[in-house]
């Protein structure tokens, strides 16, 4: 049996040029008590730079990265929400958004550029001087309570362009998982806590559930809970089986394990399960499956995303799937969220399903408080 070493896989650790001191702070206020809760809707940035450079080739890669459109949805949605606005308005209520973004390089003299360059140290514009690889700072709640301000700098176009293409994903990822942690204090402040219970007394791991999911299915390796209404289908599943060797985190070998148990468990209409079933829709060319590499919970893990569909073509929506291995036992999980919601938008949606997966742990952990 060939077990996987988490050394030789493990991830590179997410590393940002962050100092949290390194813009003034003189526009922020001061006292953390008289901040307001943030405000804006989920996946919003409220984004501040020089009009011309908006309208130019930075604004054209900042748009690349932040309103790309999110792979594994039916319909094209973007992976947020982007509202420009102009340096000279940038005042009140604007900054109190959750994800606040500014903008600059320093080659820029306009009017727009000298007031985001002037929420920089002179110590700061010292280090961008000397270091060109040195673009990103973060602080949170500057002007508001659970914001993330974010800027982005450069001595010139070129430099900060180039630093963004090569962080790109770095940059979604952390504000990804700033989306989540929020989205998790909101859909956990009430708990399904009877079904993480039964799952971790009877498989020694543990998940959580908002209140309002019900548990569909469980038998001796597949869980099935589900949250229905009459607009929406929020489903999460976890099946495991015996870690054989590294090939099963392959795609194909994701998408084969994946259909052969949503093939046995996973129906459409339940007074017609042969003929009813779940299958990863892998025939369309612009919307593949696709898999990448990711730090789960400290684990070593394969994140998939795509579409699924009934077999008879009735139904069909997003999925996401997480593969991950317990060495201890030799034990390969596969966990999803998979959802049915047609002509609905579906990014946080999906947002919530891939908040509640990353909460599996593995350790014993007690899930109710």
């Amino acid at each position: 049996m060939s077990t996987i070493s988490f050394e030789y896989f493990r991830l590179p650790v997410m590393i940002f040029l962050i100092i949290l001191t390194g813009c003034s702070g003189k526009n922020g206020k001061s006292n953390p008590g008289l901040l307001p809760p943030a405000s804006g809707q989920s996946a919003e940035i409220i984004l501040s730079m020089d009009s011309l450079q908006w309208r130019g080739a930075l604004g054209d890669s900042i748009r690349q990265i932040f309103s790309a459109e999110i792979q594994g949805l039916p319909r094209e949605e973007n992976l947020f929400t982007l509202r420009y606005v102009d340096p000279r308005k940038m005042t009140g209520f604007l900054r109190e958004v959750s994800n606040l973004m500014f903008i600059t390089t320093f080659d820029q003299k306009t009017r727009g550029a000298r007031i985001i360059q002037n929420y920089f140290t002179k110590e700061t514009r010292e280090k961008i001087k000397e270091n060109p690889n040195y673009f990103l700072v973060t602080s949170k709640d500057v002007y508001a309570i659970g914001q993330e301000v974010m800027y982005l700098f450069g001595q010139s176009e070129e430099s900060l362009m180039k630093n963004l293409h090569e962080h790109r994903q770095r940059l979604v990822d952390h504000l990804n998982t700033l989306e989540r942690e929020r989205l998790s204090k909101k859909i956990f402040k009430q708990r399904e806590k009877s079904i993480s219970k039964a799952i971790n007394e009877r498989f020694n791991f543990n998940i959580l559930f908002p209140h309002g999911y019900k548990l569909a299915l469980m038998n001796n390796n597949f869980i099935w809970v589900r949250y229905m209404d009459e607009e929406i289908d929020k489903n999460i599943i976890i099946s495991f089986t015996n870690y054989v060797d590294r090939n099963q985190f392959n795609t194909d070998s994701i998408i084969g394990f994946r259909d052969d148990i949503c093939k046995k468990y996973i129906y459409e209409d339940k007074e017609n399960m042969p003929e009813s079933y779940l299958k990863t829709q892998t025939e369309v060319p612009f919307i593949p499956v696709i898999s990448k590499q990711i730090n789960f919970n400290g684990m070593y893990a394969i994140e998939t995303r795509g579409l699924w569909k009934t077999n008879n073509e009735s139904m069909g929506g997003p999925f996401i799937g997480i593969t991950v291995v317990d060495e201890s036992i030799n034990r390969l999980y596969y966990i999803e969220g998979f959802l049915y919601s047609p002509g609905k938008p579906q990014r946080e949606l999906v947002r919530e399903l891939e908040t509640i997966l990353h909460t599996f742990t593995l350790d014993s952990v007690t899930v109710s408080k």
